[in-house]
């Protein structure tokens, strides 16, 4: 009796179903939507697919693609490839060329021959750029003829550039009849930094839905079954059925007979229960079935026929028992395992003998010519099998041919895998240097630029390192000044100490006016700069500016401006112009690497200038342009971090976190999680948590200390760690903090206003008089640099004035400043304290008036803990918000009655139940029970944790 694994009756996911339905409703509605289809292998994402996309027959054009698991032999691309060559099956070459134009049609060219011949290829970042343009104008052209579908199967199994198309066509397509279906399995995630952050990104985008699929119940198994079994299953076979297939619907399937009934030998494994169905094949069969899993999940006939050496008609009958019993589908031009499962548990079957006799067929095959299947990257194909074969000269020739392939693409991570295949086989290959006519050495700089360009820094400095082990340094001068400059710019991005040596020493070795010079100098410069070193950048800058001249180079033009714009302090408004400028060459220039470092500076020069809406309004582009040019995970974060600061500050604080989100979801390193992180703990502290302004100190403290943010993460963390002291309530451990506050600042980076304003609000707050007093002198000898930072110091010196007297006209002056920078949680803050004052000096109305308007403004952006205490300030000084007049019974903040926010002053102020009864006049037992009810409304476990939000709310003044 034979085993089946043929498809099933579709069974569940009703509520998928109808979420997938809507979502094509508003894509025909002319909005763009995406479906993330997460499910545990054999889950049925397939199916669920196979099952939508079929009722969607004449409403849409489908079209789809896959990753493919043994990525060394895929092109890059290659679900992308597949959909552009379902089109042209669709719709022939001439019509699918017409719809990008000839300009389009030559960057499509790079992915599928049919599409013409290719274009030029100059800048890395810009060609990638053209080349997902054209990709968007072709989907947005098919989506205005009918709505469009395109499904992209197995992301797990995606190369880098794959999932960063997939990132720019979600922001890029909003408003096209464009439905964007990917499935994945959720447990890659775990051992995946690539796919996690892919995910998350992706799930972030407007119009995205992720849908995870559980497995099937009961009943669905029973609906599973019958459509299997042809007759209704019993009872014991349905509970005998979910009980062991745990409702995955490919196990459901594994179970069944060829001739209908159910297994009764259950074999113990996973592997087991697929193999059942291949072992049980006609010895042939099985043979043949061997020899498809080494060449993919997906096979030509064509391939297949010639590494067997058989005619079409003994192939196709060799297969028919496969195709059914559901092992193998017909796929087009050839054949596929239905399940990747099923295509991993043969592969894995095989032993060492078979693996390398197949391995050997195919390459005996390939080498005779390519295969004409889109879905094969022949040279890498060939250096796998020739691996696989054991034949180190032919695995090193193709790999050699692939990575070069690979990086005309601008696919770098597949480029680095080739350079790796070729540096592991290199030993064993006598003639290796004459074979790919380069060194040892420069095969590893070319794997640690692929590595640079894949933001896979680790490997990256491994293979630096090694070639910096094998160069001659007296010989070979500049090949040591690129290796150098390799290692610090991934130094500076993993924050590990050495950067500036490594400059130091490569501009000593490329003295001569070379690119590599200028190079050196336009990164050295970039390095003082963001350690605030801007006098040494200034004079780097301008030797890289005569530099420019001499080569008569745009490039390093741009970046010379660039320099100068950056180091200049004396205006704001002269350096954000000139960076305007700037920023509108390197984009007419197409130089995609001054692109976007002209775009970071402009942010950052904005944001200090206080100009938000111009942040805000630019930002978005910059923020995409970094994932269309491939330099995200580099430089992403540190573009998105102005955006997010600016949307915190005019009090959009959804968007901040959507825009902190996505900055994450770029996996960013180090250098770049410096700014993830300290936007999440800058978001915590407008929301007023505590916890999460702890946690995400914490994530910055688990950084590497490097020199290159040495200062700015110091004066963070303790500005971070006092604030989250103040939060929680714990006014000794603030006060400790307050006394390394001095020693921390950094007057020269632009960050010690924020710390300065931290720790003064905090010494006021627990009464360190002489501390204030200090840090008041410290802010009067700091220097200002721009409105931003100017309206700090006011905030500084109102705060000050808390020590005595609170000054209620310099607190009005602070809440304007802050009005006019459009800051709301500042204004917020600043009106609390202006209405604290004018009702301390008698002024009642005036209070009321700024209570009332800073409560509003809290409550407007989500700062619940601010407004909680203005309302409470307002309580305690009997002022009612709900009219902002004076003399009314104020409402008791929290949802606490008057009785038990009097109760809970108490409890602050340390008193016993006791004691508390004597001050009020009551009995200890009702005292006992308004505490009771207090802390269940206030959701704490203890009276201290009462204590705590009462001193955070400033229920009690500080002793």
């Amino acid at each position: 009796m034979s085993t089946s694994l043929r498809k099933s009756l579709f069974s569940g996911r009703a509520a998928e179903l109808d979420a997938m339905e809507s979502a094509f409703r508003d894509v025909s509605g002319g909005r763009q939507r995406s479906i993330l289809l997460g499910a545990e292998a054999g889950g049925g994402k397939s199916r669920l697919v196979e099952e939508f996309t079929g009722r969607l027959s004449g409403r849409a054009l489908i079209l789809k693609g896959g990753c493919i698991e043994q990525r060394e032999s895929a092109l890059p691309y290659a679900p992308v490839t597949a959909v552009l060559h379902e089109l042209v099956q669709l719709r022939g070459a001439p019509s699918s060329r017409s719809l990008v134009g000839a300009e389009g049609a030559r960057e499509l060219a790079w992915l599928l021959p049919e599409f013409g011949e290719t274009s030029e290829r100059f800048d890395p970042g810009i060609a990638r750029a053209r080349l997902f343009e054209a990709l968007r104008k072709l989907f947005e052209e098919l989506a205005r003829e009918m709505p469009l579908v395109v499904v992209v199967e197995d992301i797990h199994w995606a190369d880098q550039a794959t999932c960063d198309l997939l990132r720019f066509l979600t922001t890029r397509l909003k408003k096209t009849r464009l439905m964007l279906i990917v499935t994945y399995r959720p447990e890659e995630t775990s051992g995946s930094n690539a796919l996690r952050t892919t995910i998350a990104d992706l799930s972030l985008s407007e119009g995205a839905e992720v849908l995870r699929l559980p497995r099937l119940k009961r009943a669905e198994v029973a609906t599973q079954l019958e459509g299997l079994l042809g007759r209704p299953p019993t009872a014991a076979v349905i509970n005998e059925v979910h009980a062991r297939c745990c409702g995955i619907p490919l196990f459901t399937e594994a179970l069944i007979d060829a001739s209908g009934s159910v297994r009764t030998d259950f074999p113990g494994s996973l592997n087991d229960y697929l193999l059942k169905a291949v072992r049980e094949m006609p010895a042939s069969t099985a043979g043949l079935l061997k020899v498809m899993a080494l060449g993919g999940p997906h096979i030509t006939h064509t391939l297949l026929r010639s590494v067997e050496n058989k005619s079409d008609l003994e192939v196709a009958e060799l297969l028919r028992p496969a195709i059914l019993a559901g092992i193998l589908v017909p796929d087009g031009d050839g054949y596929a395992f239905r399940h990747a499962l099923i295509h991993e548990a043969v592969r894995s079957d095989l032993i060492a003998g078979e693996r390398m006799a197949i391995h050997r067929a195919y390459a005996g095959v390939l080498e005779r010519g390519p295969v004409p299947s889109y879905r094969v990257w022949h040279s890498a194909a060939l250096a796998r099998h020739w691996h696989g074969a054991g034949q180190a000269e032919s695995c090193l020739r193709w790999a050699w041919q692939s990575a070069a392939e690979a990086a005309a693409t601008f696919a770098y991570e597949d480029q680095m895998e080739m350079l790796k295949l070729v540096l592991a086989t290199w030993p064993e290959v006598d003639n290796a240097a004459d074979l790919t006519g380069a060194g040892h050495c420069r095969v590893l700089e070319l794997a640690a630029d692929a590595a640079c360009w894949a933001a896979e820094a680790e490997q990256g400095l491994a293979f630096v390192e090694r070639a910096l082990a094998e160069v001659d340094a007296e010989r070979d001068g500049e090949q040591l000044a690129a290796l150098l400059l390799q290692r610090a710019v991934m130094r500076q991005h993993t924050l590990i100490p050495g950067e500036i040596a490594d400059l130091e020493r490569a501009l000593d070795h490329s003295v001569d006016p070379t690119r590599l010079r200028a190079d050196g100098l336009g990164q050295f410069s970039r390095a003082l700069i963001l350690r605030g070193e801007f006098d040494r950048a200034k004079r780097l800058g301008e030797e890289l500016k005569e530099l420019s001249e001499r080569l008569d180079d745009e490039e390093y033009r741009i970046e010379a401006l660039i320099v100068a714009a950056s180091v200049d302090m004396a205006s704001n408004s002269s350096r954000v112009d000139a960076l305007w400028s700037v920023a509108r060459r390197a984009e007419k220039a197409s130089i995609g690497r001054v692109e976007v470092l002209a775009g970071a500076a402009l942010l950052q020069a904005l944001l200090e200038k206080g100009d938000y809406a111009q942040v805000i309004e630019v930002g978005p582009a910059i923020f995409a342009r970094t994932v269309e040019l491939g330099q995200a995970r580099y430089i992403g974060a540190i573009v998105g971090s102005p955006l997010c600061r600016a949307l915190l500050a005019v009090g959009r604080v959804s968007e901040a976190i959507e825009t902190c989100e996505r900055m994450a979801a770029l996996d960013p390193l180090p250098l770049g999680l410096v700014h993830v992180f300290e936007c999440q703990a800058e978001i915590a502290l407008v929301l007023g948590d505590s916890d999460r302004v702890a946690a995400a100190a914490s994530s910055l403290r688990a950084l590497p200390p490097g020199p290159q943010v040495a200062n700015r993460m110091a004066a963070n963390l303790l500005r971070f760690d006092i604030e989250s002291r103040a939060l929680a309530g714990d006014m000794d451990q603030s006060a400790m903090l307050i006394r390394s506050a001095s020693t921390q600042l950094d007057k020269e980076g632009g960050i010690s206003w924020p710390l300065l304003a931290s720790a003064m609000r905090a010494a006021v707050d627990t009464n360190q008089k002489d501390a204030a007093r200090q840090l008041a002198d410290l802010a009067v000898r700091t220097p200002c640099r721009n409105v931003v930072e100017e309206a700090e110091r006011l905030g500084i010196s109102a705060e000050f004035s808390r020590t005595a007297v609170s000054d209620l006209d310099a607190w009005e002056a602070v809440a304007q400043s802050w009005a006019d920078l459009s800051q709301p949680f500042r204004q917020a803050y600043a009106l609390l304290q202006a209405g604290s004052a004018a009702v301390n000096a008698g002024k009642r109305a005036r209070g009321a008036d700024h209570f009332g308007r800073g409560a509003d403004l809290a409550q407007s952006i989500g700062a619940r803990l601010l407004c909680n205490q203005i309302e409470t300030l307002a309580a305690k000084t009997r002022i009612d918000l709900r009219g902002g007049k004076d003399g009314g019974v104020p409402k008791a903040p929290l949802g606490l009655t008057d009785r038990e926010f009097e109760v809970l002053r108490l409890v602050a102020a340390g008193q016993s139940n006791r004691q508390i009864a004597d001050n009020l006049f009551i009995s200890s037992k009702t005292a006992s029970v308004h505490v009771s009810n207090i802390l269940s409304k206030l959701a704490v476990p203890s009276r201290g944790a009462a204590a705590a939000m009462a001193h955070r709310l400033r229920m009690v003044d500080p002793a």
